[in-house]
């Protein structure tokens, strides 16, 4: 699975200007993949571990098509709560009556959960206390397995992270933003990847799978990780491979690093990318 960067190239358009005219339909939708919803297997990381999510809750919202040119198409004004665990495809939000063209700037959000959160069907209202008393905008709960050994997590993320600029592939062609047709809908989903908490590399393609200096942070040796065990890890102190911070500032510590990492698992149309900036 491509590692989505943090920074991208600015992006060339590829979206026709007019589609003939007429109104169509955006539908958003969001998918945790096999990976959450079942496991990220052992012989995807290079030291043996397999990873099973008990919860992967992430905020969503904000969502919006427009063009770069300051054009507004429609806006999502809130958020939703997912529970990515749970199987299936879920909707976000859909907008109707867009002019048929393409839209070559969209936008969404994974931001720092609020009581204003509403609730997709998949999460629950104790899922969404949680994520408002830690102000998260991504929390999961897991347990990764090797050899016996049985190490578990809960991880809350207090980052807010703007997705801008959107692109990814659509019919086989990489398109910016929507494409709307006269009386069709274009289906996008904002596909989020679990196993991206994982990567030792915060913005190279060639990132790695690593669970073994995760475990040797567990240093009261309970079986649990936190991430206040995390971040008294030194990324200069790791032997079990080289973590990649590339351009990032002031990541200098293994919960610093997957704290960074988790403002890297949404995309765009599956494998399909965007900027990812602080919410402003």
């Amino acid at each position: 699975m491509r590692f989505g960067i943090f920074i991208m190239g600015l992006l060339a358009s590829s979206l026709v200007a007019g589609c003939g005219g007429g109104a169509g339909t955006v539908s958003f939708t969001t998918w945790g993949e096999d990976y959450i919803e079942t496991q990220i297997p052992a012989e995807q990381f290079e030291d043996g571990w397999a990873i099973t999510y008990d919860k992967f809750l992430v905020n969503i919202g904000h969502v919006q098509v427009a063009d770069s040119d300051g054009t507004e198409g429609d806006a999502m004004p809130g958020t939703l709560l997912f529970d990515h665990k749970k199987k299936g495809v879920k909707s976000v939000v859909q907008f109707e009556d867009l002019d048929a063209r393409g839209w070559d700037h969209v936008s969404y959000q994974i931001p720092a959960a609020t009581a204003e959160a509403e609730l997709d069907g998949s999460a629950t209202a104790a899922d969404k206390d949680l994520m408002v008393k830690d102000k998260a905008a991504v929390h999961v709960d897991g347990t990764a397995e090797k050899g016996g050994q049985s190490i578990t997590f809960h991880w809350s993320f207090p980052v807010s992270t703007l997705f801008d600029n959107c692109k990814g592939d659509k019919d086989g062609k990489e398109t910016e933003g929507a494409l709307v047709t006269n009386g069709g809908t274009d289906e996008i989903q904002l596909t989020i990847h679990g196993d991206h908490l994982f990567y030792d590399d915060l913005q190279s393609a060639n990132a790695k799978l690593r669970f073994d200096p995760i475990a040797g942070a567990d240093a009261d040796a309970d079986g649990e990780v936190t991430l206040e065990e995390l971040f008294q890890v030194k990324l200069v102190d790791i032997t079990a491979g080289t973590y990649g911070t590339g351009s990032a500032a002031n990541v200098n510590d293994l919960g610093a690093f997957v704290t960074a990492l988790s403002r890297t698992v949404g995309h765009y149309r599956g494998e399909g990318e965007c900027f990812s900036t602080n919410v402003p």
